[in-house]
């Protein structure tokens, strides 16, 4: 069932990190006039903060006006990853890579200005890790990085990480943490190295978990792997394909629930 979508103001706009734009939006949501809608405090997004927390961005243009119930207009989306969000104000904030070959995510985080009113899906997500998760292996394209560091800040204290990230046009900041091991793996089609990398680390001592995030092309191979290979349990992993190589979102949207099914029984699962 799709989520209901709101709409918010832009608060914040920041172009600090190179080739990122960063928004922050305030967290009282809109009502049809652009007005704070009534009893603002229960009408905020959800207030979560899970690992895997995102939203889903309803992009301006022909094909994505808001709140549309036409079948022939359906809403184009973009997913982010929320990096930042105030439980007391229900403020959030996201993180939009701008890459050479633009897109329409792109060109919207380009156009946006503070008092904008932009459109929303969400949130989404919902995995925690546990209080004593052991060791935590984390993987991600350089799309994923701000979803590896809400992982690497979930971090209980006295876990262990081990972070396998594929280089790209970004440098995103990363954390600090006590127990983290952060190895950087060179870009490869369809992201076969880090799969390689993956295959190469050592089955940790005790409880463990994976957190694997990026194209299909990688998250698919790893999954077999985790569960088949390590005989990491199910319900220890969360894995998202966020896209595949040669389609754009859309397309992907449409094929996703398919890749998904085919992945799991992959797995035997």
């Amino acid at each position: 069932m799709s989520k209901p979508m709101h709409q918010v103001r832009v608060a914040a706009i920041s172009k600090a990190l190179p080739g990122i734009i960063s928004i922050d939006v305030d967290g009282d949501l809109l009502d049809a006039d652009g007005g704070v809608a009534a009893a603002p405090r229960s009408n905020r997004l959800e207030p979560r903060r899970c690992v895997d927390d995102h939203v889903k961005i309803v992009l301006p243009g022909p094909a994505g006006q808001a709140g549309s119930d036409s079948p022939e207009a359906s809403p184009l989306l973009r997913t982010y990853t929320r990096r930042r969000y105030d439980p007391a104000t229900g403020a959030w904030g996201i993180d939009v890579f701008v890459f050479p070959h633009g897109g329409p995510g792109s060109s919207w985080a380009a156009g946006l200005a503070v008092g904008d009113v932009v459109t929303v899906r969400g949130p989404g997500g919902h995995w925690q890790l546990p209080a004593d998760p052991g060791t935590v292996l984390m993987v991600g394209d350089p799309v994923a990085q701000p979803a590896i560091v809400n992982a690497l800040e979930a971090l209980p204290q006295g876990a262990r990480a081990i972070v396998l990230l594929e280089e790209g046009p970004h440098r995103y900041p990363l954390p600090e943490r006590p127990g983290a091991e952060i190895q950087m793996v060179p870009s490869s089609p369809g992201g076969s190295a880090l799969v390689e990398a993956v295959r190469r680390v050592p089955t940790p001592a005790g409880p463990w978990w994976a957190f694997v995030h990026g194209q299909a092309d990688m998250v698919r191979p790893l999954r077999r792997h985790l569960r088949v290979d390590r005989g990491l349990p199910k319900d220890h992993m969360n894995l998202s394909a966020y896209w595949i190589s040669g389609r754009d979102a859309e397309a992907w949207r449409a094929m996703k629930s398919d890749f998904n099914r085919q992945m799991i029984a992959d797995s035997g699962d």
